[in-house]
């Protein structure tokens, strides 16, 4: 089950373990994930707000890049068992902490590149999805992008 709530914690040891065998594939995933500039710099400053007391739970920025390493290992393992010519879909919202919106779609497109798929859309649907109730009072109402991707090996 992958990372999409505070409560989540780090998978990463029992995901090593796991990958033991594979090693190199599962390297290539953390390198993708740790070298993602946009998400890196997500992460600054999530953990920056953690520290200034700015989030309304202090486990976000774990839990987001839990997301984001779980979905790379996802995205590789997609890249790797789709068939030559084979396409996914995936619906997607971006999301909004702290005022700040995380570009999911970029990002997880990115990761399928680095996967080996390639990107032949990102189709953004018609209304997008608003930020939660705890940050509209403080950053006011903007609307998310929410997102259709279609990757081709």
């Amino acid at each position: 089950m992958l990372s999409c709530t505070v409560e989540n914690r780090e998978k990463v040891e029992a995901l090593k373990t796991q990958y033991a065998n594979r090693n190199a594939f599962f390297q290539r995933v953390i390198s993708a994930f740790k070298n993602h500039e946009a998400l890196r710099e997500v992460l600054y400053w999530l953990n920056t707000y953690k520290r200034e007391g700015q989030l309304n739970n202090a486990n976000i920025p774990r839990m987001i890049a839990n997301y984001f390493l779980e979905m790379a290992l996802v995205i590789f393992e997609m890249g790797r068992v789709l068939k030559p010519g084979g396409k996914v879909a995936l619906v997607n919202d971006n999301v909004r902490y702290a005022g700040e919106e995380i570009p999911v779609d970029l990002i997880l497109s990115d990761f399928a590149e680095a996967a080996g798929l390639s990107t032949k859309n990102i189709w953004v649907l018609g209304t997008g999805k608003g930020n939660s109730s705890q940050q509209m009072g403080k950053y006011g109402r903007a609307e998310l992008r929410k997102c259709v991707y279609i990757w081709e090996k």
